[in-house]
């Protein structure tokens, strides 16, 4: 298991400072309210540390992030939500890079090649250009030996 580099983020939202603790994948469970037919719906969702960060509501009620070291850190200092300090932005960058998934390779169908058993890459690359209508020619293979450079 991967060891966060933040543990939590914290915001002061009504009077009260609601902490969000980082899951093991990473990412941060916010209650997000919606509004749809003269009703309040709310629902988690989860968020990376700078989805969290660059959030509406959060990034104005002074978010703090809580690091592996028992540290705390003022996101924006001052209040100022129009400035992201380098320290704060470096070390939400670092957490989201230690959990961003790598995409595997899709390889399609059309491409998947299975070479048999014994072949070289030669042999798969004749078998792709259909070489050998004509016979095994080699035009790079002449026997110099009949020629006489005299």
């Amino acid at each position: 298991m991967i060891k966060p580099i933040i543990k939590a983020i914290s915001f002061f939202f009504k009077e009260e400072r609601i902490i969000l603790y980082c899951r093991a994948d990473g990412k941060f469970r916010v209650p997000v309210t919606r509004k749809k037919d003269a009703e309040l719906s709310t629902r988690y969702e989860n968020l990376t540390a700078r989805q969290v960060i660059n959030h509406q509501i959060i990034k104005h009620c002074d978010p703090t992030l809580y690091l592996e070291r028992n540290d705390k850190l003022r996101v924006f200092e001052g209040g100022d939500s129009g400035y992201l300090p380098a320290t704060a932005d470096g070390v939400i960058t670092k957490h989201d890079a230690l959990y961003k998934q790598k995409k595997k390779k899709v390889i399609p169908k059309t491409l998947n090649i299975k070479a048999r058993k014994g072949t070289t890459l030669n042999d798969a690359y004749n078998d792709y250009m259909q070489t050998g209508l004509f016979g095994d020619w080699n035009h790079y293979d002449r026997d110099y030996d009949d020629y006489d450079d005299s």
